[in-house]
């Protein structure tokens, strides 16, 4: 009995502060629950032999644990060669990712996957009605629904991104449920996806529906025709609005910023390259001024930041993690969860142009990033079973 109790005092500080953190990004009273939750988790794995040698014979998560751990260690450690060191924070940052791993994990293995998932995705669902609520109506179309609810993520492509990822949940909930009630919110997030104006997000969404529909091409018709009739429908509203000509504008602009982000890259490269091996270390930001004539301290994008902190030996173990995610995928697509590709697509997609590094107490990183590299790494328990 104390075993269960255990295991369910785990679960559910867990699932609420999932919820709660997608609605209070970065909130410190929200992560009080995840602070609980690991206290549980760990006093579980000391009393409790079974969960702790099932955890320790789990041959499909331990290889993602094990490499996660070394890029987590190793940037925590670039602290010692970083201009200025902030080691405890990072090392103690790193050690509450590598626990947020394991803890999907569990759940997983408990078959409690669908609440976590399910407890994200109301969580965002709620913050995109809250934005709803906040936002100057007058402005709607231009705004871009900044200036809106105060605890949502600073940065409205961070928003955006949220509301994408919403909607590739919705479809892990769907087949996890059988509940197609689930796909009733899509349209909101992705009206609201649409007056962020941001494409990166919204790309990087397409992109990853395309993949992971190409691996295992399965026509619903049903679904196709639903799609189309909501999409024709949004289009409608969005163009008798007058929104289509601020979008155009947009896209106009954001054309313009896709060169200046280029010369950023550029430079963010051209520093990274005078220490290529081991990197600046953790705290490195750029000191840039970009075509606007803007100061620029961060790189917009993961990929080159991990090499300006990092160098060649944090890039590669970056990479050792993207590729053991791809051979993870393989074991999704044989349970037919081709959702779960289309998260992790999303997020590696998303980051190549946003973002500095992923390292942090829990706010958008965390959802952005290191639940979609959890639900990938975590493969199906049958799966896990039979292998």
């Amino acid at each position: 009995m104390s075993s269960i109790n255990l295991q369910r005092g785990l679960f559910y500080p867990f699932v609420l502060f999932m919820f709660l953190s997608m609605i209070f990004c970065g909130v410190s009273r929200v992560n009080i629950l995840f602070h609980i939750t690991l206290a549980l988790f760990i006093i579980t794995m000391i009393i409790n032999s079974e969960t702790r040698i099932r955890f320790i014979n789990d041959r499909d998560f331990l290889p993602a644990l094990g490499m996660t751990g070394a890029f987590l260690l190793y940037f925590s450690l670039s602290n010692l060669w970083a201009e200025s060191s902030h080691l405890s924070s990072a090392i103690s940052h790193s050690f509450y990712l590598f626990i947020f791993l394991c803890l999907y994990r569990q759940c997983e293995l408990q078959e409690r996957k669908k609440y976590i998932i399910g407890a994200t995705y109301f969580g965002i669902v709620a913050l995109t009605i809250l934005t709803l609520v906040y936002v100057n109506k007058e402005q709607i179309f231009q705004n871009r629904l900044t200036h809106a609810f105060p605890f949502s993520p600073d940065n409205v492509i961070d928003l955006g991104g949220y509301m994408a990822l919403g909607i590739l949940l919705s479809a892990i909930l769907v087949r996890e449920t059988r509940n197609y009630w689930f796909y009733i919110p899509v349209p909101l997030l992705l009206v609201c996806l649409i007056l962020t104006q941001s494409r990166g997000p919204f790309l990087s969404m397409i992109v990853a529906a395309i993949v992971a529909f190409l691996c295992k091409p399965k026509w619903n018709f049903k679904l196709l025709a639903g799609s189309l009739i909501v999409l024709l429908a949004i289009g409608s509203i969005l163009y008798f609005s007058g929104f289509f000509d601020i979008f155009l504008k947009r896209a106009e602009e954001s054309s313009r910023a896709g060169s200046v982000r280029f010369g950023i890259w550029q430079h963010a490269f051209e520093i990274a390259k005078q220490k290529m091996i081991f990197g600046w270390g953790f705290n490195k930001e750029l000191e840039f001024i970009n075509g606007y004539g803007q100061p620029v301290t961060t790189t917009h994008s993961l990929y080159l930041a991990t090499f300006l902190k990092g160098g060649v030996v944090g890039l590669l173990l970056l990479l050792s993690m993207v590729l053991f995610a791809g051979r993870q995928c393989l074991r999704h697509l044989a349970a037919n969860h081709k959702a779960e590709i289309a998260v992790i697509v999303f997020a590696l997609m998303f980051y190549v142009t946003q973002g500095m590094f992923v390292i942090s107490n829990p706010r958008e990183y965390w959802v952005l990033f290191w639940l979609p590299l959890a639900i990938i790494f975590s493969t199906p328990v049958k799966t896990a079973l039979q292998k």
